[in-house]
């Protein structure tokens, strides 16, 4: 029986940089998970160009299972299931409505305050529900 091979195994998700994908065309590179933030940057998808650090929440539920969940600027949640073998992931988040319809609003930087400032403002303007789901598989590599 052949052993299975494990390319840049990672033991747990916190220092890792990432290239990181999900299969309707989102693509972060990079993503870098410190021990309390996730900092990154779209480059493919409905709002490529946004750059972002989120502080998050962490566990490690099993061995090789980890989990992040953060709250966004815009009112979104979203929650990442890592599994470090297969170096897959899967994300549950809740998008707001108003976000949902049309992501190209969230191109920028969230470290901007000019950013910030326009973000809030179409949160306090606009509907936040029905919420929008993303209940999706991933995968991601070390880079």
């Amino acid at each position: 029986m052949k052993e299975k091979e494990s390319i840049n195994m990672l033991d747990s998700i916190l220092g890792a940089r990432l290239s990181w994908h999900f299969a309707n065309g989102w693509v972060f590179e990079p993503a870098i998970v410190g021990p309390d933030i996730v900092e990154y940057t779209l480059t493919a998808g409905p709002h490529a160009g946004r750059h972002a650090i989120q502080h998050f929440y962490y566990q490690r539920v099993a061995p090789g299972v980890e989990t992040t969940v953060w709250y966004e600027e815009s009112g979104a949640l979203v929650h990442i299931t890592w599994y470090l073998e297969s170096q897959t992931v899967h994300r549950f988040a809740a998008l707001p409505a108003w976000l949902a319809e049309d992501m190209t609003v969230y191109r920028g930087d969230n470290q901007d305050p000019a950013f910030i400032a326009k973000i809030r403002k179409l949160s306090s303007q606009q509907q936040d529900w029905p919420r929008h789901i993303l209940n999706d598989d991933g995968y991601f590599r070390v880079i």
